[in-house]
C-alpha cells in the first residue's frame, strides 16, 4: 500500500466521495449528510487516497463510523469501482478500525442489505459474523436487513 494513504476525511474530499457514493448506492448520502457526519463528536471518517503524478492524491475509498461507548457502528464504506476486487476495502477497513480494536472498542456492528452479497463477503472476510436478520426491513425493496458483528 505504498502509493496509498489513509487520511481523515475533510470537506475538500466530499466531491470525489459523492462521485463514488452515486455509483455505489441506490440511496446515496447527500453532501449535507457527509458534512453532518464530519461534525459529530463520536464520528470517525476516513478516506483512502491513491497517489497520482506530481504527488497529488485521488480519493478511492471512504469509511464513516461512530464509536459509541465501546462499540464501533459502521455507517458507510465504499470503494471506487475501478479499485474493487483487489482487497482494497478489506485492508482499508481493517487499518481504520485497528486503532480502536480492543482498547477503545470491544466490538463493531453494521447492517447490510441481503442483496449486497459483495458487502456481506467483505464483512465476513474481515471477521464479521451474522448476528440477526430482520425480514422485510427496507421499505423500497422489502428485502431483509442483515446485522453483522465483529468481536475484538
Amino acid at each position: 500500500m505504498s502509493d496509498l494513504i489513509i487520511d481523515s476525511m475533510s470537506e475538500q474530499d466530499i466531491d470525489p466521495i459523492l462521485t463514488i457514493e452515486q455509483v455505489s448506492f441506490k440511496h446515496p448520502w447527500s453532501r449535507l449528510s457527509f458534512l453532518n457526519e464530519l461534525s459529530y463528536k463520536y464520528s470517525h471518517n476516513f478516506v483512502l487516497k491513491l497517489e497520482n503524478t506530481f504527488e497529488t492524491y485521488q480519493v478511492i475509498a471512504y469509511l464513516c463510523f461512530r464509536l459509541i461507548i465501546d462499540e464501533i457502528h459502521i455507517l458507510k464504506i465504499a470503494v471506487h469501482p475501478g479499485q474493487r476486487r483487489k482487497g482494497t476495502a478489506a485492508n482499508f477497513l481493517n487499518n481504520c478500525m485497528s486503532e480502536f480494536c480492543g482498547q477503545r472498542a470491544a466490538s463493531a456492528i453494521l447492517d447490510v442489505r441481503q442483496s449486497n452479497t459483495a458487502g456481506i463477503g467483505l464483512y465476513k472476510k474481515t471477521g464479521f459474523a451474522v448476528e440477526a436478520q430482520i425480514p422485510n426491513y427496507y421499505p423500497d425493496t422489502r428485502e431483509d436487513q442483515i446485522l453483522m458483528r465483529k468481536i475484538f
